[in-house]
């Protein structure tokens, strides 16, 4: 009869099992796959796949097909005003603002593609499908002055002296013809359908804005694969769209395309990069450098191979993207046989499953044999010596679980070089756990340094701060931080970092990275609620947004903190504001470009729902802030874009909306001089900064819906591309390498 600790024994080894076999990648050492590689052949590329793949899942499970699984000094960038002044809609010197802020980026000479941009006197919204360009200051004429027909879905827009660049989703149809390996045999005879593949791809157009009134498009290009994120640098917008990688047995493996100016062109398999790592989950990562300032200069893109990507963070000379791999189920399997139980059995058994697990089996009949041995072994005992090897057994699964978390979940990190049109890859590195966002990360001094945290669920998690030298090597490290928390938000700030983990209170540590050999913690303070976005001040003050908590964890409304961090050792939290209730919520709070900041002006405004009531929202809008380090926060008044006649009061006080417009849900805001304008998908309003509650203007955006695209179409490889009429015409596209040997 199998005993009652036997079973807890083989429990332990598939529970743990279960622990990462969801989402397990098996990836050999950083060594191995920091060498870049480039595939000869197509035919090379698809047995790559396949062996991968089998590498993974197993011969057994590879009777169908392979896919990915959907894609989709001191560092600190201030806002801004740019000096020069934009030409009006007659394409003449107009009036421009003296002061206007700019996107909230994160590092200085790094912009970020938004969904709002504004030059001093225009305003550039994505609305109504489409792109809108506002003529806003002075204020009491802003009225529209171009809507922008791109043909397709756009998602964000990079301005650029008279250049609009516009980042979104385009529509481009392919007719499936069979490359090789289905001549003669329908897709029925082949007893398989072929993997689908959407129909959409990433445009990006890049439009002459000189006359604003009359944008005239310049470049046309659409990529197959996802908008991922981008940068621009200088003149160049750096653009990354990720695409599955999808791989069936009886059909050749899509490659990615571009269509530039009318010209498709087919990726050859030998231009792709790749690593020699065995995945589940490949992605085409296309890196694109656009000259956004000469028509005459084609793309740049390279491709590379690799996992999905969970993150990127730019510099003005490199973009560094990362994903996370984790431990494969065979090399867990192992650690656990091997470190954990292994050494607790007499010499005899300890050989016999070693043989076991050197065979050939497969792994969960490996595992029901060893777990056999545990089982006779432990009833060989007498009760009170089987309890006491129990006991052992589990303190030892604790600490070799312990050991093994930071080898379970990596990050792997891949430094692309960019200058101009050139991207080159420079190299590889990891480091433990998983990173938040691109606030985890950040370069100074030719130092790479990253925030991660590992564990959760069944095992306790940590946080770490490592610092890398400019191969990628790890060079200092500050490890299990706040056991039992996570990250929720990250700021490097020169030589010093911030990081606030939370799971009942809110630690802000404050990290000494002068020494990147040897970083240290100099102080922490620990509040309630939680910093979702840290930003600076200035040299010795944080603002937090994030959300107020109770003492045991339960979250509340929305909280503003002000910290003091003059003093590393002891920093303090000097002043705070609470919003609402629970079910208060920012975009500010997952999105650092909906957050307005200006110090000069001691100004802070961000996006609000309101929940007075738990979970019940009783208004929406802009809160409108002074903040100053004497003061801290002051509310001075708050913007709504609602028509607040559609809120009814309850009999218990307080008030709810109904018939809610989410298109007037108020995203972003800017100033130009004393005059703020917020911004939602229907409408800009503009305020007098000098007093919140006297509106100037107030425009009217389009919003009508945007065009959703057939998803699944067939086979990608060969035929003909149609673009959108409206920018395409009548122009013929022409085919080039449309079959890679």
């Amino acid at each position: 009869m199998k005993t009652k600790h036997a079973k807890i024994v083989t429990a332990l080894v598939l529970v743990s099992a279960v622990f990462v076999s969801g989402c397990v990648d098996q990836i050999p050492p950083i060594d191995d796959q920091s060498v870049l590689k480039r595939f000869s052949s197509r035919a090379e590329l698809e047995a790559f796949l396949e062996s991968n793949a089998e590498a993974y899942f197993g011969a057994e499970m590879m009777s169908g097909t392979f896919g990915a699984r959907a894609a989709v000094g001191e560092s600190v960038a201030m806002p801004t005003a740019a000096p020069e002044a934009q030409a009006d809609a007659g394409g003449s010197k107009g009036e421009t603002a003296e002061e206007y802020s700019a996107t909230n980026i994160q590092v200085e000479g790094v912009d970020e593609a938004d969904i709002v941009k504004n030059d001093g006197r225009y305003i550039y919204t994505v609305a109504g499908g489409k792109v809108v360009i506002v003529d806003a200051f002075p204020a009491d004429n802003a009225q529209i002055v171009a809507e922008i027909e791109v043909g397709g879905s756009p998602y964000e827009i990079f301005v650029n002296g008279d250049k609009l660049v516009v980042m979104g989703r385009g529509y481009f149809e392919e007719a499936h013809i069979a490359e090789s390996g289905s001549a003669g045999a329908s897709e029925a005879e082949m007893g398989i359908a072929p993997p689908y593949y959407t129909a959409y791809g990433t445009f990006i157009r890049v439009y002459d804005i000189t006359d604003r009134s009359n944008p005239v498009i310049e470049r046309n290009a659409t990529v197959s694969g996802s908008y991922y994120d981008s940068r621009m640098i200088g003149d160049y917008a750096y653009i990354i769209v990720n695409e599955n990688v999808y791989y069936s047995r009886s059909y050749p493996v899509q490659l990615p395309v571009m269509i530039q100016d009318g010209v498709r062109t087919t990726t050859p398999a030998r231009d792709i990069y790749y690593f020699d790592v065995p995945d589940y989950s490949y992605i085409y990562t296309n890196v694109i450098a656009v000259n956004t300032q000469d028509a005459g200069e084609d793309f740049n893109s390279k491709t590379y191979l690799m996992s999905y990507s969970s993150s990127m963070y730019a510099s003005v000379d490199n973009i560094y993207i990362v994903y996370t791999k984790r431990l494969s189920m065979v090399d867990f399997y192992g650690m656990i046989v091997e470190d954990a139980i292994m050494p607790l059995l007499p010499a005899q058994e300890r050989a016999e499953v070693k043989r076991i697990w050197e065979s050939d089996i497969e792994e969960y009949e490996k595992l029901e044999q060893i777990g056999d041995i545990y089982q006779d072994y432990v009833e060989s005992l007498d009760p009170e010596t089987g309890a006491a090897w129990m006991q052992g057994m589990e303190q030892r699964m604790q600490a070799v679980m312990t050991q093994i978390m930071k080898e379970i979940e990596k990050t792997v990190i891949h430094k692309i070089a960019v200058d101009g049109s050139s991207i080159e890859y420079n190299t590889a590195g990891e480091v433990p756990g998983h990173v938040l966002n691109q606030f985890s990360m950040d370069e100074s001094g030719g130092y790479f340094r990253i925030a991660t945290t590992t564990g959760g669920w069944q095992a306790e998690s940590a946080n770490h701060l490592y610092v890398l030298d400019s191969q990628l090597d790890i060079t200092g490290r500050v490890e299990d931080l706040a056991p039992g928390e996570r990250i929720h938000s990250t700021r490097f700030i020169g030589d010093k970092g911030y990081m606030v983990t939370f799971r009942q209170v809110d630690p802000l540590y404050v990290i000494d990275l002068s020494n990147p050999t040897n970083p240290q913690v100099l102080g922490y303070l620990k509040v309630p609620g939680v910093s979702d976005y840290l930003h600076p001040y200035d040299a010795t003050h944080l603002i937090g947004v994030g959300r107020d908590a109770t003492d045991q964890g339960v979250m509340k409304g929305m909280k503003l903190s002000l910290f003091d961090v003059s003093d590393f050792s002891n920093p303090r939290e000097v002043s705070t504001y609470f919003i609402g209730e629970r079910g208060t919520s920012s975009e500010a709070l997952y999105d650092h470009k909906a957050f307005l900041f200006d110090r000069e002006k001691g100004l802070l405004v961000i996006p609000v729902s309101l929940s007075e009531e738990t979970y019940i929202q009783s208004w929406e809008g802009a809160y409108v802030f002074s903040v100053n380090t004497a003061d801290g926060f002051t509310l001075k008044g708050r913007i709504t874009h609602q028509n607040e006649t559609n809120m009814t009061e309850t009999e218990y006080g307080y008030k709810y909306w109904h018939n809610y417009d989410y298109n007037l849900r108020v995203r972003r805001s800017l100033y130009m001089d004393d005059v703020l304008y917020t911004v939602s998908n229907g409408m800009i309003k503009a305020n007098d900064l000098n007093d919140i509650g006297s509106e100037l203007a107030k425009v009217e955006l389009p919003t009508e819906t945007y065009d959703y695209y057939p998803y699944p179409i067939g086979i990608r490889g060969g035929g003909v591309v149609i673009e959108p009429a409206v920018l395409v015409d009548t122009m013929e596209i022409t085919e080039t390498a449309q079959i890679d040997e």
